[in-house]
C-alpha cells in the first residue's frame, strides 16, 4: 500500500495528482479524498487512510481528464 503521485500540465501549469495505489483513502487535515489535484506549488502532503468501499470507487474518467476538459488544456 502506497500513495502515489503524478505530474501533469495544463496550460503550462503544473498540477499533482495524489492517490492510493491500492484503494485506500488519501487523507489531509482530517479529511479523505480518492484522489486529489493540486497545483504543484502548494507542495501539499496526503497520507493513506482506511479502505474505499467498493461501491465508491473510482471509475470513469478520472480527476485528471475532467480537470483538462474543463480548463479547455491538453497535457504537455
Amino acid at each position: 500500500m502506497a500513495i502515489r503521485t503524478e505530474s501533469y500540465y495544463i496550460n503550462g501549469t503544473e498540477f499533482v495528482k495524489t492517490y492510493s495505489d491500492d484503494f485506500h483513502y488519501i487523507v489531509r487535515e482530517g479529511i479523505e479524498y480518492v484522489e486529489a489535484n493540486d497545483p504543484a506549488e502548494f507542495g501539499r502532503e496526503y497520507f493513506e487512510g482506511r479502505l474505499i468501499p467498493e461501491e465508491e470507487r473510482p471509475q470513469g474518467p478520472s480527476a485528471e481528464e475532467i480537470l483538462n476538459i474543463l480548463l479547455g488544456g491538453e497535457e504537455e
